[in-house]
């Protein structure tokens, strides 16, 4: 993976329309899937609610769940800003938990309202799933580069890289669950992350 998206002030006027076809779409798709459910959401609806063509469509998202599902997405290397300037000598785990969590607390009320409702369509169309898991895999490859970056391994090759990306993406993932039913917002989610990680640190020690 390579390393950060250069910014957007730092993209030129072709990368920034790309980049907001892509949001336009995916914010039409799901809004469509809200309003209609998966089953009766076609491309051709969401070109015409993204006010472009099918085949534009087409050419951003492979499918029309793979568009529902990019909808506010939260790119891994946002989640993971800061974490070159923790110090290096912090233990990784506490690293991640401190700028995964900052990530969360930093969403707005609507950001993780939309984050919710799109995790409950999830729940009701099965078909979305492969496109969040492949979403949290992308997180875990850049926790992996990211710690593998500090420590100067070669991330295909070390285990503990692996094993802290594969443990960091499953707190995550596990706090979002946790937190999807709730009417609370980012600040209740953000502190479900830091459980999460608390419990990794404890080594998932449970007193009977």
């Amino acid at each position: 993976m390579s390393d950060a998206a250069p910014a957007p002030e730092e993209l030129g006027l072709r990368e920034r329309k790309k980049i907001l076809t892509r949001e336009t779409i995916a914010s039409a798709a799901f809004e469509l899937a809200q309003e209609h459910g998966l089953d009766d959401v076609t491309v051709s609806d969401i070109a015409e609610r993204a006010f472009v063509s099918p085949r534009t469509v087409s050419n951003y998202f492979h499918s029309k769940e793979a568009a529902i599902v990019a909808a506010d997405e939260n790119e891994p290397m946002e989640m993971l800003a800061g974490f070159e300037d923790r110090p290096h000598d912090e233990p990784a785990l506490q690293s991640l938990r401190t700028v995964l969590a900052g990530s969360v607390r930093s969403w707005s009320d609507e950001h993780a309202q939309r984050l919710r409702a799109k995790e409950q369509l999830i729940d009701r169309a099965p078909a979305l799933l492969p496109h969040r898991m492949a979403q949290y895999d992308e997180l875990e490859d850049a926790i992996r580069h990211a710690v593998a970056k500090r420590t100067g391994v070669d991330p295909e090759t070390d285990a503990f890289s692996r094993l802290i990306a594969g443990a960091a993406s499953a707190a995550v993932k596990t706090a979002v669950r946790m937190w999807m039913n709730s009417d609370a917002g980012p600040d209740a989610l953000a502190a479900l992350v830091e459980q999460s990680f608390d419990e990794l640190e404890s080594g998932l020690h449970h007193d009977a």
